[in-house]
């Protein structure tokens, strides 16, 4: 959550109070041509000498922070931005940017005070919903969370985190039907609900043991995202404790067609055809996950020696192993 209001921060930041006099000597306008041109740290000093100077300075104060938060100094920063308020009581951009500051600093509560300011003097929009949500979240206030996510929807119905953030507050409160129609909708009305969502949507239904729907999100989530590695495997492994380990198969075959992650998909392979007593299948894969560099690759292939050694078949078992000693 936390990078989600980072990057509306330096999204924010990109707005500076405008210089009003543009004489060669005004250190406010130097300080904002230089932040212009991506001198953060030029511009401080003329920041602080226009502070100084007096003539702008709850504005000065403002555009320092704002070069501040770009030099990562965000607790410096802070500083600037309480001064700011101090010195502008209703200049809302500075509350809003303060409030995530103190919503970055881990510190929920100043956040909700900071953010509720800028709500008081007339701030709109799905961001600050959005934060205030994240911060009762937080402090498990499900009430006033599932409020601000709503609105944030609302005033912006493509914003696919407060979908996310609102089927959590129902997840948390134990209500899995309202957290899956939450995520439904999301669906339905926005542009930007990805494979994520099908993914999430079987997490609820496994909580509520509907094996099949379960798996058949898992299954629309792959045909969003067929590259999905850790995914695919999680759904290798359902079908395994669905006792269908030929679909399980199935699906880690298809995964090898993108070739990616095609060593751990090897590998698992040839633990289920190991442990359906294949060996000669369960060899080969672990030789293709061991020749894609996954040790693990080789331990399942001399385990596979090993089966037929233990069983008294020497000569099938020294084929094995000849070929682990040549790596073929």
């Amino acid at each position: 959550m936390l990078s989600r209001i980072a990057i509306f921060l330096w999204l924010w930041v990109a707005f500076l109070v405008p210089s009003f006099v543009v004489a060669a000597d005004d250190y406010f306008f130097k300080a904002n041509e230089l932040y212009d041109q991506g001198k953060f740290k030029e511009s401080v000093p003329l920041y602080r000498a226009a502070i100084d100077e007096g003539r702008y300075e709850p504005f000065a104060w403002f555009n320092l922070g704002n070069a501040l938060v770009q030099l990562g100094r965000k607790e410096v920063a802070m500083v600037a931005y309480k001064r700011t308020v101090e010195l502008l009581p209703g200049f809302v951009k500075a509350w809003t940017l303060l409030g995530d500051l103190y919503y970055l600093a881990e510190d929920p509560g100043e956040a909700i005070a900071a953010y509720n300011r800028a709500l008081e003097l007339g701030e709109e929009n799905d961001h600050m919903h959005f934060a205030l949500a994240e911060c009762y979240l937080k402090g498990r206030d499900w009430t006033l969370a599932q409020k601000h996510f709503e609105r944030a929807l609302n005033l912006n119905p493509d914003r696919m985190d407060a979908w996310y953030g609102l089927a959590e507050v129902y997840e948390k409160l134990g209500d899995y039907e309202y957290a899956i129609k939450t995520l439904q909708n999301a669906l339905q009305m926005t542009a930007t609900a990805g494979a994520d969502v099908h993914f999430t949507l079987s997490h609820y239904y496994r909580n509520m043991d509907s094996t099949r729907l379960a798996l058949n999100e898992m299954e629309n989530g792959l045909l969003l995202d067929p590259e999905n590695v850790s995914a695919r495997r999680y759904l290798a492994q359902m079908y395994i404790r669905a006792n269908s380990p030929w679909m399980a198969i199935f699906t880690l075959e298809e995964g090898t067609r993108y070739k990616k992650g095609v060593g751990d998909l090897y590998v698992d392979l040839g633990q289920i055809y190991f442990n359906q007593k294949r060996y000669d299948e369960a060899f080969e894969c672990y030789m293709k996950a061991w020749l894609q560099g996954k040790a693990q690759g080789r331990i399942g292939a001399e385990n596979v020696g090993h089966i037929y050694s233990n069983a008294g078949d020497e000569e099938k078992a020294e084929v094995f192993y000849r070929r682990i000693r040549e790596k073929r």
